[in-house]
């Protein structure tokens, strides 16, 4: 008997575990939808209907990222003008976990021509490399009429050891709610958060700027700032989001055309997206004060003065600095003071700064979707986009003398490789490969500057063939008249 009892505990407690390890999120629409039995159905559909699944692919906040787009036939609504269209979709992982979500068409608010056209409702989710089950369902809540079909779900897994790493305590899916930019690019609803940076033990401090200033025109652009910001946003969250508490982060945001500082936060944890959002719309009006014209040769000199105030209060000698700046290229106007970064009294920190260009082209692979005769795919393609014509950037020149580490990102995928950079390079700071830095003189004239900065590439080239040798920073040496360490 106690034998039993000690069974029938050891058992529940293995049910509770394994419930736990499910990540249900529920929609309460589904509550009264028998959705298993419509599924289980044979007859014909009641009307005429496709649904199709883009492939998975990175999004610039660094998780997977697809698209369930419903397309119901407007010759079917011509005799439905009570109640609405109720769409369901619902992902079910390996593991039984449900993740549902739904839309609906008001019916009575359709114009009467309609039935020339097709109605479309589209869901978007993050979703997690793994063997899926996606169920999609369509309601006439007035008449009852309904249809389902289902199919298998496969996500394949990214070729990056950083995301796989980065992923670990995501929930298997996510879905994106609708939202208006810029919440729509940031996505604050969203709960799931990367760990990037968890394998970073030793103190270190991650500053991030982001410039949101508009740049001089080029001759022939057309281009909207938005589709930067598009990029920029969630890279920015994405960053942000290291998972290691042994990393000290600050995030400011700077409005080079009105040449001042609209937002920072210290020891971020999660970004403060209301005060950002609004610092975003203040930064993003057209108009600029008479003050800001007059000083406008003065943009660049602004931003060389905040990153060495940043660079300056990070300076501690038990946390090496990495500062990220994110911007699209940044031409200024003639007759601008691009004098880069002096070096004077700042602390050794590296420096790796990701300019973003507007996408190019990318087209998804199709996947065929069927249920009894309604057709359906799962595929389709992005909007076609063309270069727009963009700026020289004379933004990165400005930070020569700190040899920053420059990626020019147009694809999720290679601000990946950005992010990998940032890592390794918070690793290299607390020790775990071999780094040499060189502080330049409080005083220099040309000659010696110059000689400087020959051996500091040398010692950067030094640093790459000793990456695989991990061992403690030399004691400090002079080498004709410079402190190398």
């Amino acid at each position: 008997m106690v034998r039993s009892f000690v069974l029938f505990v050891l058992s529940a407690a293995v049910l509770a575990a394994q419930a736990s390890d499910k990540h249900d999120a529920l929609d309460p629409a589904f509550e009264k939808i028998p959705l298993d039995q419509w599924l289980g159905e044979r007859g014909p559909a009641h009307f005429h209907w496709t649904a199709s699944v883009a492939h998975a692919e990175l999004s610039f906040h660094q998780r997977l990222i697809s698209r369930v787009e419903i397309r119901f036939d407007g010759r079917d609504v011509g005799t439905r003008r009570d109640g609405e269209l109720l769409f369901l979709v619902q992902i079910t992982d390996s593991a039984g976990a449900r993740y549902q979500s739904h839309g609906n068409i008001e019916l009575n608010k359709l114009a009467e021509n309609t039935k020339s056209a097709s109605l479309e409702s589209a869901y978007t989710a993050f979703i997690l490399p793994g063997s899926y089950r996606l169920a999609v369902a369509v309601l006439d809540t007035a008449t009852g009429d309904h249809s389902a079909i289902q199919e298998q779900l496969r996500v394949a897994p990214p070729q990056q050891d950083l995301l796989r790493g980065a992923w670990r305590d995501l929930p298997p899916v996510e879905f994106i709610g609708k939202a208006e930019s810029p919440d729509s690019w940031y996505l604050p609803d969203i709960r799931g958060r990367l760990e990037w940076a968890a394998s970073v033990d030793s103190p270190a401090r991650l500053n991030i700027i982001l410039n949101v200033a508009p740049s001089a025109a080029a001759p022939g652009s057309r281009h909207s700032p938005s589709g930067e910001m598009a990029a920029l946003l969630p890279s920015l969250k994405a960053i942000s989001e290291a998972g290691s508490s042994s990393i000290s982060e600050h995030a400011e945001v700077l409005d080079l055309a009105r040449r001042r500082e609209v937002f920072h936060q210290d020891e971020v944890q999660d970004l403060d997206w209301p005060s950002l959002k609004t610092s975003l719309g203040e930064a993003n009006t057209a108009s600029i004060d008479v003050h800001s014209l007059s000083e406008r040769h003065h943009d660049a000199q602004f931003f060389v003065s905040e990153v060495r105030k940043l660079l300056r209060a990070s300076d501690k000698p038990d946390r090496p600095c990495v500062l990220v700046v994110l911007t699209k290229p940044v031409a200024f106007e003639s007759g601008e003071d691009l004098e880069p970064v002096s070096l004077e009294a700042l602390p050794a920190c590296r420096v790796i700064y990701i300019r973003f260009h507007a996408p190019v082209e990318r087209v998804r692979p199709v996947e065929q979707m069927g249920g009894r005769g309604r057709g359906g795919r799962m595929g389709g393609g992005m909007a076609r986009t063309q270069r727009s014509i963009e700026p020289l950037d004379q933004l990165e020149a400005t930070l020569k003398p700190l040899n920053p580490k420059v990626f020019d990102v147009e694809t999720p995928e290679q601000m990946t490789k950005a992010l990998a950079e940032i890592e390794k390079a918070l690793l290299a700071s607390n020790g775990r490969s071999s780094r040499c830095l060189a502080r330049e003189p409080a005083s220099t004239g040309k000659e010696v500057r110059q000689l400087w900065h020959s051996l500091h590439r040398l010692l950067e080239e030094v640093e790459k063939i000793g990456q695989t040798q991990a061992k403690q920073p030399a004691p400090p040496r002079h080498v004709n008249g410079l402190q190398v360490w």
